[in-house]
Protein backbone atom coordinates (compact mmCIF):
# COMPACT_ATOMS: atom_id res chain seq x y z
CA UNK A 1 0.00 0.00 0.00
CA UNK A 2 0.85 3.35 -0.74
CA UNK A 3 -1.51 6.09 0.71
CA UNK A 4 -0.02 9.55 1.45
CA UNK A 5 0.22 10.84 4.80
CA UNK A 6 1.01 14.55 6.42
CA UNK A 7 2.39 13.98 10.23
CA UNK A 8 2.41 16.88 12.57
CA UNK A 9 4.26 16.24 15.85
CA UNK A 10 3.56 17.84 19.13
CA UNK A 11 2.13 21.15 18.45
CA UNK A 12 3.75 22.00 15.16
CA UNK A 13 2.40 23.68 12.50
CA UNK A 14 5.27 21.96 9.95
CA UNK A 15 3.92 18.40 8.49
CA UNK A 16 6.33 15.53 7.10
CA UNK A 17 4.87 14.78 3.95
CA UNK A 18 5.01 10.40 4.43
CA UNK A 19 3.82 7.44 2.69
CA UNK A 20 2.47 4.63 4.93
CA UNK A 21 3.71 0.95 3.54
CA UNK A 22 1.78 -1.08 6.33
CA UNK A 23 -1.42 -0.50 8.76
CA UNK A 24 -3.61 -2.54 11.06
CA UNK A 25 -6.19 -1.55 13.53
CA UNK A 26 -3.61 -0.53 15.90
CA UNK A 27 -1.57 1.59 14.55
CA UNK A 28 0.65 2.45 11.10
CA UNK A 29 4.35 2.25 9.83
CA UNK A 30 5.44 5.47 7.83
CA UNK A 31 8.39 6.56 5.35
CA UNK A 32 9.69 9.61 6.10
CA UNK A 33 12.48 11.94 4.57
CA UNK A 34 12.84 13.24 8.37
CA UNK A 35 13.08 11.40 11.54
CA UNK A 36 9.90 11.66 14.01
CA UNK A 37 10.14 12.66 17.70
CA UNK A 38 10.36 9.33 19.65
CA UNK A 39 7.36 9.38 22.43
CA UNK A 40 5.80 12.51 20.99
CA UNK A 41 2.03 12.64 20.47
CA UNK A 42 1.02 13.55 15.87
CA UNK A 43 -2.08 14.59 13.75
CA UNK A 44 -2.05 12.55 10.91
CA UNK A 45 -3.88 13.60 8.06
CA UNK A 46 -4.56 10.68 5.35
CA UNK A 47 -5.25 11.72 1.78
CA UNK A 48 -7.98 9.98 0.35
CA UNK A 49 -8.78 10.42 -3.54
CA UNK A 50 -12.93 10.27 -2.64
CA UNK A 51 -12.92 11.56 0.78
CA UNK A 52 -11.93 14.54 2.54
CA UNK A 53 -8.58 13.76 4.30
CA UNK A 54 -8.63 11.60 7.51
CA UNK A 55 -7.21 13.01 10.63
CA UNK A 56 -6.71 10.58 12.85
CA UNK A 57 -4.06 11.09 16.55
CA UNK A 58 -1.48 8.99 17.27
CA UNK A 59 1.74 8.33 19.15
CA UNK A 60 5.39 8.35 17.58
CA UNK A 61 6.94 4.76 18.91
CA UNK A 62 9.79 4.41 16.47
CA UNK A 63 11.94 6.20 13.98
CA UNK A 64 14.81 4.85 12.91
CA UNK A 65 16.76 5.17 9.36
CA UNK A 66 16.73 2.66 6.84
CA UNK A 67 20.21 1.55 5.86
CA UNK A 68 21.18 2.30 1.79
CA UNK A 69 18.34 5.14 1.83
CA UNK A 70 17.57 8.83 2.95
CA UNK A 71 14.53 7.56 4.62
CA UNK A 72 13.26 6.96 7.86
CA UNK A 73 10.94 3.97 9.26
CA UNK A 74 8.36 5.16 11.69
CA UNK A 75 6.21 3.56 13.47
CA UNK A 76 2.54 5.20 15.15
CA UNK A 77 0.27 3.67 17.58
CA UNK A 78 -3.13 4.69 17.13
CA UNK A 79 -4.76 7.03 20.15
CA UNK A 80 -8.21 7.17 18.91
CA UNK A 81 -9.91 10.13 21.20
CA UNK A 82 -13.32 8.86 20.68
CA UNK A 83 -15.44 6.73 19.47
CA UNK A 84 -16.31 8.27 16.27
CA UNK A 85 -12.17 8.40 15.62
CA UNK A 86 -12.14 4.00 16.61
CA UNK A 87 -14.99 3.73 13.65
CA UNK A 88 -13.09 6.07 11.57
CA UNK A 89 -9.67 3.68 11.72
CA UNK A 90 -11.75 0.58 11.69
CA UNK A 91 -13.60 1.92 8.38
CA UNK A 92 -9.98 3.10 6.63
CA UNK A 93 -8.18 0.09 7.28
CA UNK A 94 -11.12 -2.67 6.08
CA UNK A 95 -10.88 -0.37 3.25
CA UNK A 96 -7.24 -0.72 2.48
CA UNK A 97 -7.64 -4.85 3.18
CA UNK A 98 -10.57 -4.79 0.94
CA UNK A 99 -8.69 -2.59 -1.93
CA UNK A 100 -5.91 -5.34 -1.78
CA UNK A 101 -8.02 -8.09 -2.07
CA UNK A 102 -9.60 -6.51 -5.17
CA UNK A 103 -6.11 -6.30 -6.78
CA UNK A 104 -5.29 -9.39 -5.86
CA UNK A 105 -8.73 -10.93 -7.52
CA UNK A 106 -7.68 -9.57 -10.70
Amino acid sequence: MLDYVLVRAGNSADASNSIIVDIGLGGLQLRTRQQLPTGEHCTLEVGRVDADPLILKGEIRHSSPIQGSELYASGIRFKPESHEDRIAIAEYVHAIFQRQCDLLAT
